[in-house]
């Protein structure tokens, strides 16, 4: 049944406020459920990781068990993870390659195209059953970009080159840098936080005002470049925060050299930009070598920092619950010490026990414990930063603010307000 409730109030467009409420509500994250992540496009992987007839991932849309899945023909599918039986999940493991999976509570086999091929005691269930009607539930809407694959549940959603927009522009710049794109590598980095799936996700979306206080025991340390570039008193008018159409965001942050890069690494780089001019604007080529933090609304998100690339989702499991997937990718053509960087720059940085995300993760938590209370709520979050300096140019799309800004982040949540109408239009805007 749909959930019809408004809760739009909860975000102030004009004061650019949230409520606290949008955390710790069981209602509204109830509500997110039906009118997010039933209606908008949500990253389900990557084509790299699906390369031969047979492989699939596994994974979620909102609280939706999905596997993806390359048939023998050679095409892409998604399906929900749950046996037509009695709702088993009939794959339990991350990755894999197979023609068919069996669910493991009764039996009933489907094949890599959804089809139900077999059922124990098939005799039994009599003439009217046709197991033509009791496939796997495909998932309406399936489609990529720059290899990126994204489902929708919703059958009338807009298409996906509509629904990203703007940020195609800056997805270009990390996700086709070089001719043949990025691959991501086996494997997932999985951990549960006791947050709202939100607290990571806006954080993605347009938040460096932070970086400097959070991480300055990484930057004094020289961790993360030149230690003077994250004083409060730097320059920032080098990097620079967009927000784009449709609540997807993107921090653009200057080229730092990573302490573990080998001494080909800037070679490479350069290379690599060089290349991208041939496809990409000489803008969009000039970003290929930069740090980049982007997110794709509502809960996709990825980094590019110092020769490492991470993708990651913010799978919420309940209103103050939500489990991190973090992988790894590179270039599809970089050499064996390339993607090694990347490796490392993401077991560093960017995993359970990385600085970075050490770092974010105790905020997370803070924020989340700190909003619980019954007078706390009364008071609203301050999104107001760069509310007046904002600006728009010819050369690349979005409204844009130096650094620190919450431009990205409140576009965000104008796009949470708008889902989160009763009578919005959602996802076909």
């Amino acid at each position: 049944m749909k959930v019809m409730a408004d809760h739009s109030a909860i975000v102030d467009l004009n004061a650019r406020t949230v409520e606290p409420q949008a955390f710790i509500d069981a209602q509204i994250y109830a509500a997110e459920q039906e009118n997010i992540f039933s209606r908008c496009w949500l990253y389900l992987g990557h084509e790299s990781q699906l390369q031969q007839p047979g492989d699939f991932i596994t994974s979620y849309m909102g609280e939706e068990a999905v596997i993806v899945w390359r048939g023998s023909d050679g095409k892409i599918r998604a399906f929900l993870n749950s046996c037509r039986h009695r709702g088993m999940k009939v794959c339990r493991t991350d990755e894999g390659n197979s023609k068919r999976v069996s669910c493991p509570y009764h039996g009933w086999t489907y094949s890599a195209d959804g089809r139900l091929v077999g059922v124990p005691d098939k005799q039994k269930y009599g003439s009217r059953f046709n197991a033509d009607e009791w496939g796997l539930i495909e998932v309406p809407r399936l489609d990529m970009y720059a290899g990126l694959i994204f489902g929708s549940l919703d059958a009338g959603v807009v298409s996906l080159d509509e629904y990203l927009g703007e940020i195609k522009w800056y997805l270009d710049t990390q996700f086709r840098r070089t001719s043949r794109g990025r691959v991501v590598f086996p494997g997932v980095q999985k951990w549960t936080l006791d947050i709202n799936w939100k607290i990571g996700a806006e954080q993605f979306a347009g938040d460096n005002y932070h970086a400097p206080i959070v991480h300055s025991s990484a930057a004094r340390l020289g961790l993360l470049g030149e230690p003077s570039r994250f004083a409060r008193t730097a320059p920032y008018d080098q990097d620079f925060e967009i927000r784009t159409t449709g609540g997807h965001g993107w921090i653009n942050l200057s080229p730092s050299l990573s302490p573990f890069a080998p001494p080909e690494y800037e070679a490479y780089e350069a290379a690599v930009r060089e290349a991208a001019i041939g496809h990409l604007s000489p803008k969009q080529a000039d970003l290929t070598v930069t740090g980049a933090v982007g997110s794709v609304f509502p809960n996709f998100g990825f980094i590019s920092f110092q020769g490492g690339l991470g993708l990651r989702l913010w799978q919420p499991k309940g209103v103050n619950k939500t489990d991190l997937w973090i992988w790894t990718g590179a270039d599809a053509e970089a050499p064996k010490w390339r993607q090694e960087l990347s490796r490392t720059i993401n077991i560093r940085y960017f995993s359970a026990a990385g600085l970075i995300d050490i770092d974010d993760s105790e905020m997370w938590l803070g924020v989340q414990k700190a909003l619980g209370g019954v007078y706390r709520r009364k008071f609203p979050l301050n999104y107001q930063l760069g509310a007046e300096t904002g600006r728009r140019e010819s050369e690349r799309p979005g409204l844009i603010d130096s650094t620190p800004s919450e431009v990205g982040i409140f576009g965000f949540w104008e796009r949470w307000k708008q889902l989160m109408s009763s009578n919005g239009c959602g996802a076909n805007a």
